[in-house]
């Protein structure tokens, strides 16, 4: 993906009134700022990045300035909810004897686990990489069939590594996330919900 060059901060003031007092909505909150990069994509999203909390939305070329502005403003609590849990997040793994030591222990404790998930769930097993990655905690290319995970996963409980080797097994029954890859987690690892609200702090 190569994103266009960010937007500035909003500037826009949002047509909203929650209190009845004639106070737009940005003078009524504390505010956050936040980044935009338009890419090809069809839907508004957002990330809070730890360790700093800084907010980053992705929109579709053609998306107004007001509309996004609309949902960063619709999504404030949620906001402030992750950008306090970045707080007492690690800061993201940077290159160097940590990230080694961390690829070292995942090279141990990763074939075993997709060993046994790809044998439940009836599938070769795939190729795997361990890499350093900032938007994902992993990806999976169903052509080639291999697998690429986060060496993040490596400071997280080992339940949600599992959780994410699921996943990205699912990916070699259905390459999206289509109502089919869901019955695929939902027949293989049902608490797949819980474990994902975890890993992202929801």
């Amino acid at each position: 993906m190569s994103p266009e060059p960010s937007d500035a901060n909003a500037v826009d003031t949002p047509r909203f009134d929650p209190d009845g007092s004639g106070t737009p909505l940005l003078q009524q909150l504390p505010f956050p700022e936040y980044t935009v990069t338009r890419k090809r994509m069809k839907h508004l999203r957002m990330r809070v990045k730890a360790p700093l909390g800084t907010v980053h939305v992705s929109a579709p070329t053609y998306a107004k300035q007001r509309d996004i502005h609309a949902f960063v403003v619709s999504r404030v609590d949620w906001i402030r909810q992750q950008q306090k849990l970045a707080q007492d997040l690690p800061a993201p793994l940077s290159a160097g004897p940590k990230a080694e030591r961390l690829r070292a222990e995942m090279r141990g404790s990763v074939p075993p686990l997709l060993a046994y998930w790809a044998d439940r769930m009836e599938l070769e097993v795939p190729t795997f990489t361990l890499r350093r990655m900032t938007s994902r905690w992993g990806t999976c290319n169903s052509v080639k069939r291999h697998i690429t995970l986060s060496l993040e996963l490596g400071r997280r409980d080992p339940e949600l590594l599992e959780y994410v080797i699921v996943h990205e097994l699912a990916h070699l029954y259905e390459a999206n996330h289509s109502k089919r890859f869901y019955a695929v987690m939902d027949r293989y690892l049902p608490e797949w919900r819980e474990k994902r609200a975890e890993l992202n702090g929801r």
